[in-house]
């Protein structure tokens, strides 16, 4: 993961970032969580950086929450625990995961509660590892670097009915929504349901509410 250089010398490559890091390590050995202020203090006493550099390296990691104030953890070591390793893995491959996804893909033989996922998911949120979106009724955990509006996307084309729907107004320009369920071959009544729930979340748009015209938005399209 790529970390955005705050002043054109703070990085994670940095040689003095490294060794404040590997000072974090050492007190969350000692004292099990880490405590920001102590680790200021320990730095300036054992580092020959002036202070103000140390500052603003600390700040560097808390805005990137490589370090925690208060956490057991660091960024480097969060994804140690077999459990969030297979979370986080599941959220990447498949583009985005809901909470029951995750629960069936990775406590597979029934040995983890929805506990358990709630901790590890907040663990994996708190160290900004993933995001989670609202979608309707429904949580969507996304890779951090992923556009929401791809995560959405990827959401709907999970769904067979809504990837017939969405690809069939790719490649239609506009279609009259009276006209779809002809087209689509399926019940009026499925079809304005769906068409309501992909409106709702912008994936399909009215082009002209007078003519009940509907085509996939732009955005939408690119993304395909």
């Amino acid at each position: 993961m790529q970390y955005k250089n705050i002043n054109g010398s703070i990085s994670l490559e940095n040689p003095n970032v490294q060794k404040i890091i590997e000072i974090a390590k050492e007190l969350i050995k000692q004292n099990k969580v880490l405590r920001v202020k102590k680790l200021y203090n320990i730095a300036i006493k054992c580092l020959e950086i002036p202070s103000g550099a140390i500052l603003e390296i600390l700040q560097f990691l808390i805005n990137y929450k490589i370090l925690i104030d208060g956490s057991k953890l660091t960024k480097d070591t969060i994804l140690m625990n077999l459990y969030r390793r297979k979370i986080y893995n599941v959220i990447e491959k498949y583009d985005g995961a809901t909470f029951s996804f995750l629960r069936e893909k990775v406590f597979t033989d029934h040995s983890g509660s929805a506990g358990q996922l709630i901790w590890h998911l907040k663990m994996l949120l708190k160290f900004r590892y993933i995001k989670k979106l609202k979608v309707g009724n429904y949580s969507l955990f996304l890779p951090i670097d992923m556009e929401n509006d791809a995560g959405k996307l990827s959401f709907f084309m999970k769904n067979t009915l809504n990837k017939k729907f969405i690809y069939f107004f790719k490649n239609h320009e506009e279609t009259k929504k009276s006209e779809v369920y002809k087209m689509i071959n399926f019940k009026r009544e499925n079809v304005n349901y769906r068409l309501k729930v992909l409106i709702e979340h912008e994936i399909l748009i009215y082009n002209d509410l007078s003519t009940n015209k509907i085509s996939i938005s732009k955005r939408m399209k690119e993304l395909l």
